[in-house]
């Protein structure tokens, strides 16, 4: 097998551009707009002008985000906290993404409260590089996957779009099946009522662990601020159990600041039957007590509920936390139990057919992950990973 050679170049000479994009006031950044607005961890929302167009490699140069690297093709905005990487005519864009995601720039960020990255300095940094030939193919077979799981993530957003958008429209317009001939009274149709949460919702239930002599445990990390979603590449698994206790069809929120506020919360979902997960302290988890799993976690991402739940936080400021027991004397709306099974009947599919992706993406992230260190070492030659 002939290995590829590798040739070394300083970071700044592989590219037409490497600089720091420009600020941008925030109240020209919206939810739609022309134009992408890309800060160090990607996307923060939209604008009617651009700074960029082509393809290049974003490092994220200040704050958390320090060294996060994302690849991007069109036009944007770029912030003054991305730095546009765009290489000449003989190197790959994508390539040069993955090659930079493998070498941990984050470390260069030095000691300060603030990490950040020197522009000058990273261009400075040498790094190896195979011909632009070996680069597309490389690039091709990689970008190859993450498109698979691109395309899922977005299905995955359209699935938890379509379960929003039914609770909305039953339990909030009151339009559900046969609303047409529904009686009304104080509001709401007969049948139903308003309880207070902790007579239909389970908060932080009692959950015991017999045999289990392994656990796994959700950090606060793992929850989404949009999706129900938990990742589980930041699970951890230990011969004990600690925090708030979960299983299978639990509601997971976050409630402390900022966490809530950015709408962290989760579903636990396709873990092992009967198996009593370990969590952070900083979760209420709420179960389906005279409800549906389903309902439930529509709830909490309800706007109403996160309103109550964020208006009743106390303590210091920066490390403020929801008053459980105002979050428990919130008011639910408990439907009558044909309408509530009718709509967990329905949004099953939905939440299974998310499942099923988040499943499809592990393995396509794993069979990319296994091929990325090989194919970019030149040890695997590119026609035997396309025959893998």
């Amino acid at each position: 097998m002939n290995m590829v050679e590798y040739s070394e170049y300083r970071l700044g000479s592989l590219c037409n551009r490497f600089s720091s994009g420009k600020g941008i006031p925030a109240d020209l950044i919206n939810e739609t707009g022309k134009y992408p607005v890309i800060g160090g961890n990607g996307l923060r929302g939209y604008t009617d002008t651009y700074n960029f167009d082509g393809e290049c490699a974003v490092i994220g140069r200040q704050g958390a985000y320090c060294g996060n690297i994302q690849f991007f093709s069109g036009k944007g905005y770029m912030t003054e906290h991305a730095v546009v990487t765009q290489p000449n005519s003989a190197n790959n864009a994508k390539y040069l993404t993955y090659k930079l995601n493998g070498l941990s720039l984050g470390h260069f960020s030095g000691q300060a409260a603030q990490p950040g990255l020197s522009v000058t300095k990273l261009a400075r940094l040498r790094i190896e590089m195979p011909p632009k030939w070996y680069q597309d193919k490389v690039a091709g077979i990689l970008y190859a996957y993450d498109n698979l799981i691109e395309v899922n993530n977005k299905r995955i957003k359209v699935l938890e779009q379509m379960a929003e958008n039914l609770y909305k429209e039953w339990f909030v317009r009151f339009r559900f099946p046969g609303h047409e001939k529904a009686d009304f009274e104080n509001g709401i149709p007969k049948g139903w009522a308003y309880r207070r949460a902790d007579e239909v919702i389970d908060f932080n239930p009692t959950l015991k662990t017999g045999n289990q002599t392994e656990f796994t445990i959700i950090p606060m990390e793992a929850l989404s601020t949009n999706s129900m979603v938990l990742d589980s590449g930041c699970f951890v698994r230990q011969d004990s159990i600690s925090g708030r206790r979960s299983q299978n069809g639990d509601t997971l929120l976050a409630k402390i600041t900022p966490c809530l506020e950015n709408g962290k919360t989760g579903f636990v979902m396709g873990m092992p039957e009967n198996e009593v997960l370990g969590g952070s302290t900083e979760f209420v988890v709420m179960r389906s007590k005279a409800l549906t799993p389903h309902y439930v976690y529509c709830i909490a991402r309800s706007y109403y509920f996160r309103q109550t739940a964020i208006l009743s936080m106390n303590g210091a400021d920066g490390r403020q936390r929801v008053d459980e027991d105002k979050l428990k004397s919130t008011k639910i709306l408990q439907p009558e139990k044909t309408v509530l099974d009718h709509f967990e009947t329905i949004v099953t599919p939905i939440f299974d057919g998310v499942y099923q992706m988040v499943q499809e993406n592990k393995n396509l992230i794993q069979q990319r992950d296994l091929l990325l260190p090989r194919l970019m070492s030149g040890k695997l030659e590119v026609q035997y990973a396309l025959n893998d």
